[in-house]
């Protein structure tokens, strides 16, 4: 897994989805594309790794550990999504 961020730098995009990150190594750009892949929308880069994160957990595309790990990855911190860290409270239960 290879996430990666492009700006917007042509000014049509809002500003809440100026970046937007992808899984480099699934989506290959084509416009047939036949599976749709996941992609993250932000203001910021940061945020838009985090919102690809979410999707993808919530899609079932990863696993908390995964979510936790790309977190780690990519330096975001460790309050700014909670339910990576309730899912694996709660089953440890």
């Amino acid at each position: 897994m290879n996430i990666v961020v492009h700006a917007d730098n042509t000014g049509y995009a809002p500003k809440h989805e100026r970046f937007h990150a992808i899984d480099d190594d699934s989506y290959d750009w084509a416009p047939d594309q036949r599976k749709a892949s996941t992609i993250g929308y932000g203001a910021t880069a940061t945020e838009a790794i985090l919102d690809w994160i979410e999707i993808a957990y919530d899609d079932g595309e990863i696993t908390n550990d995964e979510a936790r790990e790309l977190m780690r990855i990519y330096g975001v911190k460790r309050g700014m999504w909670h339910w990576a860290y309730q899912d694996s409270a709660q089953s440890n239960r």
